[in-house]
């Protein structure tokens, strides 16, 4: 397992894994504050604001389908439907 340039883990490798589930209702982040990547289980790319890992701000960034390469820490409430999002670390 590496160490981002900030510190952050990394692996290549998913190993734990669960659905982003709520975000209609609510920001979503690890109820024990472990950062993850986001896999996107649909066709299509769509747009989250996400905080990443060693920030304190959310950005707006393209999440593609598959697993996706940012190390988040939460994902804002999104009005969007039809989302099928996992989290993994």
């Amino acid at each position: 397992m590496g160490q981002t340039r900030s510190g952050e883990f990394t692996s290549a490798q998913i190993g734990r894994m669960g659905v982003i589930a709520g975000l209609q209702d609510g920001d979503f982040q690890l109820p024990d504050g472990h950062c993850f990547n986001i896999k996107n289980d649909t066709d299509s790319a769509v747009t989250l604001d996400i905080m990443p890992a060693g920030m304190d701000g959310y950005v707006t960034t393209r999440i593609d389908p598959g697993w996706n390469p940012e190390i988040v820490r939460a994902v804002r409430q999104s009005s969007l439907t039809g989302l099928d999002l996992k989290w993994g670390y």
